[in-house]
């Protein structure tokens, strides 16, 4: 049987781990004869992916919204060349809206996590939704980096910013609820009982680690996890086992700042931990509660000047336009802004992606997801700012920090977002 796996084009790019945890958990499952390729939108032109894929048994697209549209572009080619060629749609896009997907050139439907729900695909499975499984990470092979051809995105960094940087997943289920983030529409949401957090065995993530630092020359990595500090104790025995190995290789991750604790950052440290990057979004706590952010600006005062006494950059992440956002919440984000002083920091506007608390589908479902994001976005608006007036205190802010703006700002007036 040959399998081609699709990451579609987005022009802010990173490795496709899930396509490749898909991969090598089909190659050590399936007992048949499995042929698999791999296309990615930034690095194949559309003609090589159709080239390569329309001979295919089983065609499988990994969509976020922005990608999503390139993806059906790219199946509606495939199936005009070969009708019988079956078409796979996972990711979060398709999670989020699942009764709602209704292209004709789309087969099946994967819901949530892939491993599982693919395997069954492949062995025969033809409902048109299949609903994904929770895998323990003990279960799972190391993602297959041959397959999508990870030495690419390494150089591709390399060529950016001169770092050669591959990212590995540490743990799955988010333990927060954020209003603004639809991560829950992949692995579920948390509960301690039914659906934990699955922790990932630190000394095989290492040996992951290790193993592909030698294979692609790493000078540095980091997670793709979207909490990487589930707890304290995770992050401090991984910064121990780093240490013990001798493993010295800067490394970069996402920290809620409720989790954290000082000792947490003195073993981050120790163990080479270049930078981490916080969801502050707002110095409103009416604000803060409103996301269901889990924090308080008190904490994330302090986590920042904890990294700062360790000596670790701090980037922030700061949300304009929630709902009952006013003037005077800006402002105190402003204050807080000053306050921690972060090395690196963005402010995006609320994007109500599908499978977040904010979307509508009657109000959203002729956005074009591939012509915005968080960054960039033409028509969210609240009570009490226009969709220009969010973008002015968007411009304002980002001109009073311009010395620490995140790269993406940077190439805002050059990326096909903002086009």
């Amino acid at each position: 049987m040959k399998v081609t796996l699709i990451q579609p084009y987005y022009f802010n790019i990173w490795e496709s781990i899930s396509l490749a945890y898909i991969s090598s958990y089909a190659k050590k499952n399936y007992k048949g004869k499995l042929e698999l390729n791999f296309y990615q939108g930034n690095f194949d032109s559309d003609e090589e992916i159709i080239n390569g894929a329309k001979d295919s048994d089983i065609v499988g697209f990994s969509c976020t919204s922005p990608t999503f549209h390139h993806g059906v572009s790219l199946a509606r080619e495939l199936k005009k060349i070969n009708p019988g060629l079956h078409t796979v749609f996972g990711g979060h896009h398709v999670s989020a809206l699942r009764e709602l997907i209704d292209e004709d050139c789309i087969d099946q439907i994967v819901i949530g996590e892939g491993e599982k729900a693919f395997l069954r695909i492949l062995e025969g499975d033809k409902d048109r939704m299949v609903y994904g499984q929770a895998v323990d990470f003990d279960e799972l092979p190391w993602p297959d980096r041959d397959l999508i051809h990870n030495e690419r995105t390494v150089a591709l960094c390399q060529k950016m910013i001169n770092k050669r940087i591959a990212s590995f997943q540490a743990n799955r289920v988010c333990p927060f609820r954020c209003r603004y983030c639809s991560e829950r529409n992949i692995t579920g949401l948390f509960n301690r009982k039914t659906n934990p957090v699955r922790t990932r065995d630190i000394g095989d993530l290492m040996d992951e680690i290790e193993f592909v630092a030698r294979k692609y020359n790493l000078d540095f990595f980091k997670f793709i996890d979207a909490t990487f500090d589930t707890s304290a104790e995770f992050v401090i025995a991984f910064c121990e086992e780093k240490i013990r190995r001798n493993f010295t290789l800067e490394w970069e991750c996402m920290i809620h700042a409720a989790v954290s604790c000082k000792e947490m950052f003195k073993w981050l440290k120790k163990a080479n931990c270049n930078q981490i990057d916080v969801g502050c979004e707002s110095g409103s706590p009416k604000i803060l509660r409103a996301m269901r952010k889990g924090t308080s600006i008190e904490k994330v005062i302090e986590v920042f000047n904890w990294a700062k006494e360790c000596g670790i950059k701090r980037r922030s992440f700061f949300l304009l336009g929630m709902p009952t956002e006013t003037r005077e919440d800006i402002l105190m984000t402003e204050k807080l802004v000053e306050n921690i002083r972060p090395d690196v920091v963005g402010f995006t506007i609320l994007c109500p992606y599908p499978g977040s608390d904010f979307y509508d589908h009657e109000k959203f479902k002729d956005i074009e997801w591939e012509k915005t994001d968080e960054y960039s976005n033409d028509f969210w608006r609240t009570g009490n700012f226009s969709n220009l007036e969010l973008k002015e205190w968007q411009k304002y802010l980002t001109q009073k920090f311009k010395d620490n703006l995140a790269w993406h700002h940077k190439v805002m007036n050059n990326s096909p977002v903002s086009k």
